[in-house]
């Protein structure tokens, strides 16, 4: 049986895409470029399918017996009854997270979903509204909301209820910018997996802005005959794994660089949410038994 052990499980807008593809790059793991962020244990209807509907996704990307077969959303840390349900399904698995200056993190995933024309509203009437957007979809709660997703503390602690902390695996998103090297190695430790492999350190999945704004509406709104179109024709017709290819691809080619520095966006919004995030970054660090003041710190 193709049983998943290992979950990229968040957070979202921290170099997860990259870190997932570097590790899954080892001959000792398999871990299918589709099934990264694919929400299996969130999704009702995917779980209602039981863990049998991605063996044939599997088997096509790649698996051979490894050691290691992996899984991942960057929802899933955010999703109580996510970790509930893989704790259900494999209580020895193995989590990995990367986490990021929750300010920062708030800022690009913002600017993602402005990008992917998903959030029509200021940065600061979205902050406002977030309680509200708990309540809604699965969709608007996964997505738009800033400051919830920021709560790494808080997110841990309930991991840790659930699972020894021998099984999880926290790096930091400026380690994975700045010592890509030296993170692999340390998950490939995590995993037990020979740690000396080198992968192709190739950054996936750039917030940045859009090439082509119209075209990036048609292809990721939320209209009624898109959405008809791909729960009809697109997800019928196309597997998982070539839709996933199909988005990354052109995700990749319509993103172009932002020039300007992020700290001049949202001043105002980013000291609000310095100072609401303080609370859970101090119990972060006494989770993690480190020194996070540079989070705390107002940089402007």
């Amino acid at each position: 049986m193709i049983k998943p052990n290992t979950f990229i499980v968040g957070s979202q807008k921290s170099a997860t895409t990259s870190l997932y593809n570097w590790i899954a790059q080892h001959p000792d793991i398999c871990g299918p470029g589709s099934l990264k962020d694919h929400p299996f244990f969130i999704k009702q209807e995917y779980y209602e399918k039981g863990i049998e509907s991605l063996y044939k996704t599997y088997l096509n990307e790649g698996y051979s017996d490894q050691k290691i077969i992996m899984q991942g959303s960057v929802q899933y840390m955010f999703f109580e009854k996510a970790i509930d349900r893989i704790f259900n399904f494999n209580p020895k698995a193995k989590l990995i997270l990367s986490i990021r200056n929750p300010v920062d993190r708030a800022v690009s995933a913002y600017k993602f979903f402005r990008k992917l024309n998903l959030e029509p509203l200021k940065f600061s009437e979205a902050l406002i509204k977030e309680d509200e957007r708990l309540k809604g979809d699965l969709a608007t709660i996964s997505n738009l909301t800033y400051y919830s997703h920021g709560l790494y503390g808080k997110q841990l602690s309930y991991i840790y209820n659930k699972f020894d902390e021998s099984q999880v695996l926290v790096v930091f998103y400026d380690d994975i910018k700045n010592s890509p090297n030296k993170v692999i190695k340390e998950a490939y430790k995590f995993l037990n997996v020979e740690p000396n492999f080198t992968p192709d350190f190739t950054i996936h999945n750039k917030t940045g802005k859009s090439r082509y704004q119209t075209l990036q509406s048609i292809v990721f709104g939320k209209g009624k005959i898109r959405k008809f179109i791909v729960d009809n024709f697109v997800n019928y017709f196309i597997p998982l794994s070539k839709r996933t290819q199909i988005k990354l691809a052109f995700k990749e080619w319509n993103t172009v660089e932002e020039v300007q520095n992020d700290l001049d966006d949202f001043v105002e919004e980013r000291e609000l949410l310095r100072v609401r995030f303080i609370e859970d970054i101090e119990l972060l660090e006494r989770l993690l038994g480190v020194n996070l003041k540079q989070w705390k710190k107002n940089k402007l």
